[in-house]
């Protein structure tokens, strides 16, 4: 008869130096894996396992502007300029970056976001309910040519507009009176839409969610699909075909261009297309390489309990190599969170307080948000303006790899970074089987380690980056989770990791 192997009853030492896999709002405790988070809030990941305090934000404009601000629109000028524009309230703006940010109302505008194209140093754009262009000076109405067969009425109603550099037409969508036609002008005139130039890629699939250019191809989204045009001239190569994602979009705001793919919210998840896709059919299946939702086993639950996902916006930081996804989760709320997906690590964070209309990625590489009366500059020091950054992190209830063994915890260590002049402050509370056991305040730099000060006031004696602190806790359990919390003004707070010191002791159980 086999013996069973002894019950290890030494002093055993768990640590957990890797959270690289993010936040896991969908998966069981149980079945998460250790390097996921049930909560994490306010933090970026870091590429080595450890987790930072995400960055803040400052104002750029010192006044309140009065109005929410809707969107933001970066207009490259031919002169090498690059102008900043807004929907400001019910204005379009100049943000007269010169100014101190003041909003220079251009137009009144008829919807909150506007579609827009630039071509020949000439910003154009859609509202619903009219149809103009802006030289720099003045915003006028577009003009048709005196032809009988140019009709700009329906251009006029139309939400979505972009221009196809392969065709060098303008395609417009999103008709309050047909919502399902999709209307393109004569090569290089964005004045010239013949009345016959009308197109309805599908009848089948509603309204038209979108418009985008993905590689060479058009890309009309609907709600629940996606198709696509390659060709060079509508009239007589008008072969549109679906693509097989399986998904469309509600969000048009959350469309962006990522790493080798289209990044936008869909239903049930957060999806990015590739390229390979736009010579697919519906006949063939795709692979999850084609269409890979984001989401998937990670924030599925999170991109569920979305409310209005029309005003969703989404934006690819590629100096961070981060996508952002602003929403909200509460009914009549304006977006009141961000979704965070790190491309290189392919795991989720959260950001909160910052409440993103729309985002702005310009060519100088800043991170710009719309919020309600101010334009902000993202991934700026350690403080919101002039509040602290709330960091909150839930690790996973750890079963310290005796699942069915009850342990006495006997010490915990925490290992993380102080800045060079400061300390850093950490709030740990140690949660056994789901019950507050202890609230610790941990420092960067205790007593004896402070020797005095250089003479040159420099820096600290004895100064350290990195900290291991060690603390004697008490408590016996399954499974024990801890709580970074940090609230702090200005203290960039990283945490490489953590790990308990326990004894493990016999499991129990009813024997049969």
């Amino acid at each position: 008869m086999a013996m069973m192997p002894p019950i290890v009853r030494t002093k055993q030492l768990r640590s957990y130096y890797d959270f690289r896999g993010g936040l896991n709002t969908d998966a069981a405790l149980d079945n998460m894996l250790d390097n996921e988070l049930v909560r994490a809030d306010n933090v970026d990941l870091l590429e080595r396992g450890g987790i930072v305090k995400r960055k803040g934000y400052v104002r750029l404009n010192e006044e309140h502007y009065g109005f929410q601000v809707e969107q933001i629109i970066e207009w490259p000028r031919d002169s090498g300029e690059s102008w900043l524009l807004a929907i400001v309230g019910p204005n379009l703006c100049r943000i007269r970056e010169d100014q101190s940010y003041q909003a220079e109302i251009l137009a009144p505008v008829a919807s909150d976001k506007i579609g827009h194209f630039f071509l020949q140093d000439k910003f154009y754009f859609v509202d619903g309910q009219s149809y103009r262009v802006y030289d720099g000076s003045t915003v006028e109405n577009v003009e048709p040519y005196d032809d009988e067969t140019n009709d700009l009425e329906p251009i006029k109603r139309c939400r979505f507009v972009v221009r196809h550099p392969n065709s060098y037409r303008i395609f417009a969508a999103g008709d309050s009176q047909n919502p399902t036609a999709l209307y393109f002008s004569e090569p290089n005139d964005p004045t010239y839409f013949k009345e016959t130039n009308v197109l309805h890629p599908t009848t089948g699939d509603g309204p038209v969610q979108g418009l985008a250019v993905f590689g060479d191809a058009l890309v009309v989204f609907y709600r629940h699909s996606l198709w696509v045009w390659r060709g060079t001239d509508p009239e007589t190569d008008a072969v549109w075909h679906k693509v097989p994602s399986g998904v469309g979009t509600m969000a048009p705001w959350s469309v962006d261009l990522t790493p080798n793919s289209m990044t936008f919210l869909g239903e049930g998840g957060l999806y990015a297309i590739s390229p390979a896709i736009l010579g697919f059919d519906v006949t063939i299946e795709p692979t999850e390489g084609m269409v890979l939702n984001l989401a998937k086993n990670k924030v599925e639950k999170l991109i569920r309990e979305i409310r209005d996902p029309s005003r969703a916006t989404g934006i690819f930081d590629a100096k961070n190599q981060r996508y952002l996804l602003a929403c909200t989760d509460a009914e009549g709320v304006r977006n009141n969170q961000i979704l965070v997906f790190d491309w290189n690590l392919g795991a989720f964070t959260r950001y909160t307080g910052i409440a993103v209309n729309h985002f702005l990625y310009r060519l100088n590489g800043d991170l710009l948000a719309a919020t309600n009366g101010f334009i902000i500059k993202m991934g700026v020091g350690y403080r919101d303006h002039d509040q602290p950054i709330p960091m909150d992190v839930l690790t996973k209830a750890y079963n310290l790899d005796f699942p069915f063994h009850k342990k006495r915890l006997l010490r915990l260590y925490c290992s993380f970074r102080q800045p060079d002049q400061e300390t850093s402050k950490i709030t740990l509370r140690l949660y056994v089987d789901d019950i507050l056991r202890a609230e610790i305040l941990e420092e960067g730099l205790y007593e004896n380690f402070v020797w005095g000060k250089s003479i040159w006031g420099e820096a600290i004696w004895g100064f350290r980056n990195t900290i291991t602190t060690r603390t004697r806790i008490y408590g016996s359990g399954h499974r024990v989770q801890v709580q970074f919390f940090n609230d702090q003004l200005d203290d960039p707070t990283t945490v490489y990791g953590i790990a308990f010191e326990f004894r493990p002791s016999r499991a129990k159980g009813r024997l049969l």
